[in-house]
Order: structure tokens, then sequence, then C-alpha cells
């Protein structure tokens, strides 16, 4: 026996048992456990994925059907746009997409159509797929006498409703497995199971009930059934094209050699090589998440004697089969379930749970990217002409936002509550996420030769980096600041401030690199003054501000009662000064040194006029809230960013009050001054100055400071902050004159 095997005195004992706390308390319980679920909200975003890469294909058979009208209608709106506002290119494009919104939004229904052909062909998978895999797996007989009686108490442990039907295998099978209809899931058990010790008989059916309480079998079937529907609707604009160059007497290969086509193959191949290569790592994610529920509250002594045993026999297999099938071989990458070995692993911690891997990370990053170009597509279809149109760029960020905080940013917050002493995120998850969002992109299906494709492909994965270290960050804090009777692993409170914390982070990211890709496509030069664009220049300067202040409220409430914590338990003087006030030093000491430059260069104001000195007031109101941020890590490294996450802001509020009440006492006649923009600005240009530094500061090595540097960091906040203000007021190279 190993030390899974031997069960704890608690779990011997039964008591404290965990599984009660997963019975579902109705549709909706199970529905949000289901979210809750790493596994879940993957297989949700796939199947979303998948139906909005139909789209694609609904595009392409509308620009078959429909091109000619769309094309003439947009050149009629275009020219009656000039006729009706000459001179005038604003009014005459607002007019021109009203004017062609009818037909943009037959684009749209054509092309949902394509999507509405996956679901209806998915969910007919729902019926047809699991019948036939219980045909491929017959003819199938009653499960032996004892079996029923485990059965009914896994169903009592894991809270199911009704029991699974449970049958045998005909011989030669030898992989149990869960199938059957919507509402009447079927288990199989391996032929021969009368012949297995009693405990793996136990841990086979608890593991396959463990699926059905998970409530994901539909899900799988769903995924399964959307990739061979998506495959079929990729064909259609190709057939329908084949069909009309016979129709009228062309020769069908030559058209189909085109550019066009040749593109859309590749880009439609890519897609579905990715997205099958994702489905078998989310499906081996599964296994997991099933393993470690049926293990909750009881020993692992059968399950993990179970797998012992079939890691032994796949050994042995592999000593007699070729390099291809060997157990570590290149067919093990295609396996749909993780190896024995790999699954003894994850059960082996005391508390054992499903951590952030760098796959996990490759597939978020990958998934996320791919709905991204769709769901753009779509809205710059559907919105402009309409009361929506200026969240053209937000509304596609809004909903991959919320997909990667389901998806990514939940199951982050989960381990850093698990294990609080550590980071949750490594420097492997962290390349990992931006290799998939940078591979997704260029697999995406529009021209990626044009300027802007390329310098967002260059911008995006780097902003969704940064956006994932900054949930990091939060984590960490939160999981810092637990007690008794606070947030929990897995529990509702958690999901939902970790959802929204990472949505708004993720969409915040997602927006902001695509409209500074479009900023730097149409602008003719670059230089560092463009960074003002997404900041102080932006129109969602107001959004982004209320952002940073929250989750800056949200990070130093959690430092107050990290510091409550530490000054309760353990009476460190030094860990509370740490925690509260050294992070306020330093504020300060940054606020006094930006105030300071800004009065010396106070004649140079006067001589560049009343804008750019607004200018350069939000702009050294930033400057100091990063100069803040770079003093804290600077001692502690990565483990200075989250006290820095409310330190910084207040820095820049505290250096903005201050020039706010200057500005509005010297005020003259014909001069005013956008309160709230004023306030504003700085906190958005601090959120992408800051974000220039984030991923770097993610990967230094947390550290405790020497005693003497806690009272040297002030002075290093105080000296960095006058010198970079008066760096930026000398040369003048952060004034954005269009």
């Amino acid at each position: 026996m190993t030390e899974l095997d031997t069960p704890t005195p608690v779990e011997a004992a039964g008591v404290g048992r965990t599984v009660t706390a997963a019975r579902p308390t109705g549709p909706g319980g199970r529905a949000l456990r289901l979210l809750r679920s790493p596994t879940g909200c993957r297989y949700v975003l796939l199947v979303g994925v998948l139906l909005l890469a139909a789209a694609y294909a609904g595009q392409i058979v509308h620009n078959q059907l429909f091109g000619i009208s769309w094309a003439t209608r947009q050149q009629d709106c275009s020219t009656e746009a000039e006729r009706r506002y000459p001179g005038d290119a604003l009014a005459g494009g607002f007019w021109q997409m009203r004017c062609a919104q009818p037909a943009a939004w037959r684009m749209t229904a054509v092309s949902l159509s394509g999507s509405a052909a996956v679901l209806l062909v998915s969910a007919s998978g729902l019926w047809v797929l699991p019948r036939w895999a219980l045909r491929r797996a017959g003819p199938l007989k009653p499960a032996p006498e004892g079996t029923q009686e485990w059965a009914e108490q896994a169903v009592d442990d894991l809270g199911l409703r009704t029991r699974p039907k449970i049958v045998e295998a005909a011989d030669g099978w030898e992989e149990p497995f869960t199938a059957g209809p919507p509402g009447a899931p079927v288990v199989v058990l391996p032929a021969g199971v009368d012949s297995l010790a009693p405990e793996a008989v136990k841990a086979i059916i608890r593991h396959e009930f463990a699926h059905v309480a998970a409530g994901d079998l539909r899900l799988v079937w769903l995924a399964r059934s959307t990739l061979v529907a998506t495959v079929a609707v990729f064909t259609v604009p190709v057939l329908s094209f084949a069909v009309e160059m016979r129709m009228e007497g062309l020769d069908v290969w030559d058209a189909l050699v085109q550019p066009m086509w040749g593109g859309y193959t590749g880009h439609s191949l890519l897609l579905l090589a990715a997205v099958f290569a994702a489905s078998q790592m989310v499906l081996r994610s599964r296994e997991h998440e099933a393993d470690i529920l049926s293990v909750s509250g009881r020993s692992r002594a059968g399950l993990t004697a179970m797998l012992a045993g079939a890691d032994r026999t796949r050994r042995i297999r592999g000593a007699y089969q070729g390099w291809w099938s060997a157990p570590d071989g290149p067919r093990s990458v295609l396996a749909n379930h993780p190896s024995p070995a790999r699954r003894m692993e994850v059960l082996r911690p005391p508390h054992p749970h499903l951590r952030v891997t760098w796959p996990d990370a490759a597939v978020t990053g990958l998934l996320g990217a791919l709905a991204l170009a769709p769901v753009t597509r779509l809205a710059a279809m559907a919105l402009p002409g309409t009361s929506l149109a200026p969240y053209v760029t937000l509304a596609p960020a809004l909903v991959v936002g919320v997909l990667m905080a389901a998806v990514w940013g939940t199951h982050v917050w989960q381990d850093a509550m698990r294990d609080p002493g550590t980071f949750p995120l490594s420097a492997r998850s962290l390349a990992a996420l931006g290799a998939g969002i940078e591979l997704g992109m260029l697999g995406r299906f529009e021209d990626i030769a044009s300027p802007l494709a390329w310098k967002a492909v260059a911008i995006v994965p780097v902003a969704v980096c940064v956006a994932a270290a900054l949930s990091a960050a939060l984590a960490r804090a939160s999981a810092s600041a637990g007690r008794p009777g606070g947030h929990r692993a897995g529990s509702r409170s958690l999901f939902v401030v970790a959802l929204a914390a990472n949505a708004a982070l993720f969409a915040g990211a997602l927006r902001t690199a695509q409209e500074l890709a479009l900023y730097l496509s149409l602008l003719p030069h670059v230089s560092w003054a463009w960074l003002t664009l997404p900041g102080i220049h932006s129109p969602h300067s107001g959004s982004d501000a209320v952002v940073v202040g929250l989750l800056a409220l949200l990070a130093l409430g959690w430092g107050l009662r990290s510091a409550s914590a530490a000054r309760a338990g353990t009476g460190s003087a030094a860990e509370t000064a740490w925690r509260l006030a050294l992070p306020s030093a330093v504020a300060l000491a940054a606020v006094a040194g930006t105030l300071a430059a800004r009065w010396v260069s106070r004649h140079d104001q006067a001589q560049a006029g009343f804008v750019s000195t607004l200018q350069y007031d939000r702009m050294a109101a930033a400057a100091a809230g990063m100069v803040c941020l770079l003093a804290l890590c600077s001692v502690r490294g990565r483990a200075g960013l989250w006290p820095g996450l409310w330190a910084a802001p207040l820095t820049t509020v505290l250096t903005t009050g201050v020039l706010w009440t200057v500005r509005t006492q010297s005020l003259t006649s014909g001069q005013a001054i956008s309160h709230v923009g004023y306030f504003a600005d700085p906190l958005a240009q601090l959120a992408v100055l800051g974000g220039l530094l984030v991923i770097p500061l993610a990967l230094l090595p947390a550290r405790d400071p020497a005693p003497a540097a806690r009272f040297l960091v002030p002075c290093l906040g105080a000296f960095g902050a006058a010198l970079l203000t008066a760096a930026l007021v000398r040369t003048d190279i952060i004034m954005l004159r269009l």
C-alpha cells in the first residue's frame, strides 16, 4: 500500500464528510456548480467557439447569395451620404451606417444561421451519439447483483436524485463509461467486472456516478456532436459554390483553387485541429474532477489501488508495443483520459484539487482568441447605426472577458485560497496563456495581413497576460486575508467576487489593447505620446477609472483584514508595518516628490499653455502611481504587487486632488476644467502605464525586505517620482498634438 491507500483518521471514522456539500439544491444549484467547475466552463467556451466559427461559414454563404445586392446597397448609401453631407465626413459616415443597416442585419442573420444549423445538429447528437456508444459496447447485460447495493450508497453520498442504470459490457470491452439519452444515464462497467476486487468496483461506480453528479455528461456529448456538426457546416460554402459553378457550366476545380478558398480551407483545418486538441485536454481535466469528487470525504484506497494496477498493466503492454502506441508515445497525446500515474499524482495531496497548469493556460488563451474574432465581426455588423454603436469595441471584449474570467480567473483564485503561501500563477503558465492567445489570433478567420490585425496580434496577448498577472495578485491578496468564516475555495461568494474582478480585468485589457492597435494603425507616426490615447485621451477613461478604483478598494479591504489578522495572530509589528504603514508612506512620498517637481516647473507650464498644463498634471499623477508600484516591488518582488494595487491608485488620487485644488484657485476668464475627467483620466492612464510593468514585476521572486529598506523605500519613491515628473516636463515626449 502507498500513502494514498491509507485513509486519514477523519476519513476512516467517516467524520466531517464533505460530500453533503456537493448535494444540489435544485436546477439552479446544479447549473451554478457546473459553471464553478473549470472543466464545465471550458466546455461551454469550447462549444461557443465552434458556434461562432460556424457563423463565419454562414457569412461566406451570405456573400455567395447576396454579395452583389449588399455591395450595391453600400455603394448607394455612400453616394447618398456624400450628396446629403458634402464636406462633413463624420455626419455622412453615421448616415451611411443607418442607411446600410438593413443589409447589415441581413448579413448578421444569415451568418448566425450557420451557428443555428450547428446547434440544431448538435442537439440531435445528444440523442444519437450516446446510443451509438452503447451499441458499440453491446450486447449489454445486467450488472452483477453485488454492484446494486454499492450503487445505492454512491447515489446517497453524491446527492443524485435518481440512480443511473448499471450494466456490464460485452466480452472484450475493458473501459467503463457513462452514456445514455439525456435524463437517463447508463453506466457501463467493463466485461468481467465480477472478477475485480470489491474496492476497485466501488471506485469505478463512484467515479462514473461522479460524472453524473458533476452534470457534465450532456456537455461532453454536446461538444463532440458540435465538433462533428461544425465540420459538416464548413463544407456547405464549398459545396454551394461548386454547385453554382456547375450550373453556370464553369470548371469547378479551376474555381476552387483560387487563393480565397485555399485560405478558407487552411483556416478551417487549423481551427478544427486546435479545437480538437483543446477538447482532448478538457476531457482529461474532466476525469480528474470526477476522481476528486468520487473520493471527497472518503478513503482513496480503492481508487488508487485500481489506478496502480492499471498503470502496471499499461507499462507491461507498452513493452510489447511499438513506439507509436507506447504509454508515453505520440499516440498518448490524443488520449481522452489522463494516464493512471497522472491521476494518482493529482490525488496525492491531503486535500486534492486540480491546479492550474500551463496546458490549461494555453487552452484558455487559444479558445479566448478564437472566440474574440467572430464576436468582434458580429458586433461590427450588427451594432453600427444603432444606439449600441459606441460599444462596438466594448461588447466583444466584455463577452470574451467574462468567458475567460469563468474559465481561467476563478480557477486561479481557488488555487490561491487552497495554498495561500504561494503565488498562484507560474511564469510558464503566463507564457502559455500568451502563446495560446497568439496562436488563436494567427489562426482566426480574417485577413491578418492588414496593419491593424498584425498590431493586434502583437498587443492583445501582452494585455491579456497583464490582466492574468493582476488577477493572480488580487487572488493572493484575497487568500492572505482569509480567516475562518471568510471565503472558502469553491464557495459561491468566492466565485462571484472572482468572476466580477476577472471579468473587469480581462474585458478592460481586451478593449484597451484593441483600441491601442486601432490608434497605432491610423496614426502615421509612433512615439511615446500614443500611450496616452488609451489612457487620458480615451473616451472610456471614466469607466476605466471606476474599475481601477473598485479593484483598489478590494485590495485595500483585504490589506486591512490581513494586517488585522497579523496583529491579532502573531503580534508582529514589522509585518503589520509592511502591510499598511509602508505602502502608505511610499504613496505619500511619491505624492510629495511629484508635487515638488510640478512646483519647480511652474514657469515652464505658464509658457506651455493651459491645455498643456492640464495634460502634464494628469500624466504626472499617473507617473506618481507608477513610481509607487515600482518602489514597493523593489523591496518585495512580486509580493509587492498586491499592496501596490491600492497604494498606486491612492498616490494618483492624492496627487490629482492637490493639483486640482491649485488649478481651480488659479482659473482665469475663459478657462475651465472638467472635474470628472481631471480625476478619472489619471487613473485610466495609470492602468496603461502600470500594465507595462506588471508582467516583469510578476516574474520577480518574492522576498522579505531588509529592515533598512523599509526606511529607504519612501525616499526612493519621492526621488523617483520627482525625477520622472521632471523628465516628462523637460523632454516633452508625452504631449499629444494631432
